[in-house]
């Protein structure tokens, strides 16, 4: 019933007279989305199908929504100026292969700029992140249930379909980011055998990331690239010395690689736990004019003081179409001015 209702209400209130009334009152606020998989043959179990994607843009050209870069938005914000009206930036996480050969061109398609947050050592084939790793032994298991101990806990988690395992990837690795990054390996050892598979040293073809040259010829189409650390690691989780490696190297690796990267940066994992005072200092030693989080919320549109540009709040982009709408609208904004 909660569906039904809100897939008759939100494309009501969404036009007009209503969305002329919200939008006065409170404005549309603007929303940085973030793509993370797509969800095609070959690919990732999970993500944002193509054609949903195309949707969702296609949504914003009729609306008579603006695309704006993540650079205007970190401008503007920075300098105390107002957004456009309807607004709407873009982002993609990581550097898999398909976020640059499946999203990436459907964003050219639209000429919708976004900007591609990579993790570096991945792009330089040293290694695959952590947690993709939790995601492969999860995936591959024969085994109808994983039982282990993780962070003093014991865990016997049913992996029978795909729900399941979604729900064992979540626990898993909401797990691992609470220890300490000195213990990750170890924990994924723990979870081989408490899988039964071998983790191999390469990554497996769906887990490929994009390369430098594929990114090289994407920067010719307003595609903007920037740093999302070196090994994908919590920054608050690492001592001093390897919190400033991960940012240093990794923005060293695409300024190297790259013609015009983007200086902005992409904390892993992003909540505020994750990052702190220190990663943010680091990040105005080296020269970044922003950073994005996870942290669900519409950008100020009127700027902030402080060190706002380097706490910029993203949404994952929602597979259910009228969620999308949602955060796009007054609705949205209606929740952070604590109205709801």
């Amino acid at each position: 019933m909660k569906t039904i209702l809100k897939h008759l209400l939100i494309p009501t209130l969404t036009k007009p007279p209503f969305a002329n009334i919200g939008e006065w009152l409170l404005g549309n606020g603007v929303p940085i989305f973030m793509v993370h998989r797509m969800q095609v043959d070959g690919g990732s179990p999970t993500g944002i199908s193509p054609e949903h994607l195309r949707r969702c843009l296609q949504y914003l050209v009729d609306e008579g929504f603006n695309f704006i870069s993540l650079e205007t938005i970190v401008q503007a914000v920075a300098q105390g100026q107002a957004l456009p009206a309807k607004s709407v930036a873009f982002t993609m996480d990581d550097g898999f292969w398909d976020q640059a050969e499946i999203a990436a061109p459907i964003f050219i398609e639209f000429n919708c700029p976004v900007t591609f947050f990579v993790i570096t050592g991945m792009l330089d084939n040293d290694l695959w992140p952590w947690d993709a790793k939790v995601a492969y032994l999860t995936n591959t298991t024969q085994k109808e249930t994983i039982a282990i101990s993780l962070a003093d806990e014991q865990f016997l988690l049913p992996v029978t379909n795909e729900p399941e395992r979604q729900e064992a990837r979540n626990i898993l690795r909401d797990t691992i980011k609470s220890i300490a990054a000195t213990d990750i390996e170890s924990s994924l050892e723990k979870l081989e055998k408490a899988t039964d598979v071998a983790m191999p040293k390469i990554a497996p073809p769906y887990l490929r990331p994009t390369t430098w040259k594929t990114a090289r010829q994407l920067e010719k189409h307003d595609i903007k690239f920037a740093p999302h650390t070196v090994s994908h690691r919590i920054l608050s989780k690492l001592d001093a010395t390897s919190a400033k490696k991960e940012i240093r190297d990794s923005w060293q690796r695409i300024k190297d690689e790259l013609t015009s990267p983007s200086p902005i940066f992409c904390y892993p994992n992003g909540r505020y736990c994750d990052y702190g005072p220190r990663e943010i200092a680091l990040l105005k030693k080296y020269g970044f004019k922003g950073a994005v989080s996870t942290l669900p919320d519409n950008i100020n549109n009127s700027g902030s003081s402080g060190d706002y540009t380097y706490n910029l709040p993203r949404y994952s982009l929602p597979t259910d179409f009228h969620d999308f709408m949602k955060y796009c609208s007054w609705i949205e904004n209606m929740k952070h001015h604590n109205t709801l």
